[in-house]
This record gives structure tokens, sequence and C-alpha cells, in this order.
């Protein structure tokens, strides 16, 4: 089976998911209560006294003002044949075109996430190669404990307290820091305990293999052993990049970005569940979909990268 065979099977069974999802949004949407009107409506009766005819008429402007008046089934053929086409139409909440919004929110994610992907992976990657070659060694420890510890501490924790001690003037108010700096580094402890973990347990499979010990025979200096080390561990330590993280970093983004007010993705779908926004709720995650599927197609292309042996159209 051809690579670019691979891609369109990768790319159909990314649409089907991505139909999937969008139907499960679209649902959980239309057959929940909308908070939002119903507070709208109980308020103006508390202090204007509508009648019922007046406030169900309220409703029906509501409705009316976001498309979504017509029959149900007629509004989820259009919303997500609209995903696929990037026809994603205007916000309700604040009549921007969506598309462009998700666009500059997604870049503003992308800004800390792929420096802290970077950083985690790096780090990651040495202490596990490290503790699994060096098992006794007291540095392997303390780094893996210290990796453990910081994926267990609660981002949001942190986050919190020091913009508490920067509000109190104990820590300086700096943009680099609160816009930057940490949103890195708290994503990146997200994933570092599990790139640790991850790495550790596959590179000790090969730390004892023959061909390390006839490296190391040969005179082969601790950096090359841990090379021959990754280079056949590679696969499997590669496919959490895609996985696992992919699962972590969508919850880390909401938390992150809710709490530092960075106006990316994970704070604008926050927003759109808030208000009930459909438009920017789907193309939110439609951009969460195509990442995944982008993922997955880098993932298998990069199987046969890493290990020509590897048959990506088999797989």
């Amino acid at each position: 089976m051809s690579l670019a065979r691979t891609f369109l099977q990768r790319i159909a069974l990314g649409v089907v998911a991505a139909w999937g999802v969008l139907t499960v949004v679209f649902a959980l949407f239309s057959f929940t209560r909308n908070w939002n009107i119903e507070q709208d409506v109980a308020m103006q009766q508390w202090g204007g006294g509508l009648s019922d005819e007046e406030a169900e008429a309220v409703v029906q402007e509501y409705l009316a003002e976001r498309d979504l008046d017509r029959p149900l089934h007629e509004q989820y053929v259009d919303w997500t044949t609209s995903m696929f086409t990037l026809d994603w139409g205007d916000s309700f909440q604040t009549g921007e075109a969506v598309f462009p919004m998700v666009v500059d929110a997604t870049w503003r994610t992308a800004m800390y996430v792929l420096p802290a992907i970077v950083v985690a992976v790096a780090l990651g990657l040495a202490l596990g190669v490290y503790a699994a070659l060096h098992p006794e060694s007291r540095l392997a420890g303390s780094g893996v404990g210290t990796a453990y510890l910081l994926f267990a501490l609660p981002n949001f924790y942190v986050g919190g307290m020091l913009l508490s001690l920067a509000a109190g003037g104990a820590v300086p108010d700096s943009s680099l820091l609160f816009d930057h700096a940490l949103p890195v580094a708290l994503t990146a402890t997200s994933l570092l305990g599990g790139y640790v973990s991850f790495t550790r347990a596959h590179a000790a499979e090969y730390a004892s293999a023959e061909f390390v010990t006839l490296v190391k025979a040969k005179g082969a200096s601790r950096l090359r052993v841990a090379i021959h080390v990754v280079r056949n561990g590679a696969i499997p330590m590669f496919s959490m990049l895609f996985t696992e993280a992919l699962a972590l970093l969508v919850l880390a983004i909401f938390v992150i970005e809710v709490l530092f007010g960075i106006e990316g993705l994970g704070l604008l779908l926050f927003d759109a569940i808030e208000a009930r926004d459909l438009p920017v709720l789907l193309g939110g995650t439609m951009v969460v979909i195509a990442v995944g599927v982008v993922g997955n197609i880098v993932q298998d292309v990069s199987y046969t990268v890493l290990d020509p042996r590897v048959d990506t159209g088999s797989r």
C-alpha cells in the first residue's frame, strides 16, 4: 500500500471522526437547557413583570437572531456542512467572523504550547534514558522524582498563588512572566512526568540488550550508548507525543488560559460554552480534531523515518 493511499485513509477516517464529534457537540448544544436566555427572561419577569406571552416572544426573538428557530435537522445539516467548507459564519456573541477569530486564538495558544512541548520532550528523553541506563544513580532518582512532583502539582494552584503574590507586590507583575514564561513552564510540567515515565520504561527494555553491551565493550561514550538506546526505542517513545500529549494539552490550555487570561483557543472555547456561541464552539472543535488528524498522519510518517522496516501501509 502506497504512502499516499495511507494518507487518504487517515484523512477519510479523520473526516468521519470529525463528523461524529461535531454531531455530539451539536446534540449537547441543542438538547441542553439554555441558561442564558432563561436567566434573561427570569430577570425581565422579575423586574418588569413580563407575561408568559411576552416571555415566549423574547425567547423566539433570541432564537431567530441566531437562526436557531428552524427545524433541528436543517440546522444540523447546515452547521456540519459549513464546518467542513470552512464557512463558519459569525459569532453569536460578538458578531465577528469565526474563522479568523479561531485562527488567531489557535496561533496564540501555539506560541506557548509548542515551546512547552519542545522543553518537555527534550527533558523527558534526557531524564528517562539516563534513569534507564543508571537506575541506581541518585541524580536519576531525584530527577525522576522532581518530574513526577511537578506533574502531580496542580497547575491552577501554582499559577493562582503566583498571581496572588503579584497582586500583593511580592512578585513582579510582568507580561513576559505571566503571558509567556509561566504558561510555557506549567504546560511543560504537565507533559514532563508522562514523557519521563514512558521513556524510562521503553529505554529500560534496551538498556541490558546485547547490542548495548557490545557498544559499551567497544568503549563507546555514555552519550553514544544513549543514542543507540533512543534509536531502538524511538517508535514507542515518539508515539506518546501525539497520543497522551493531545489529551493533556486540551485540558491544560483550558486551565492555563482561563487562569492567566490568555486569549487563546482554550479561553475562546470556554467563553463560547458559557455564552452558548455555537459557531465558535464548532469551529474550535474542528481545530482540535484537525490537530489530532495531522498528528496521526505525522506519527505514521515518523514511524517509517525512524525505522524503515516499519510498513506504514499495513498498519
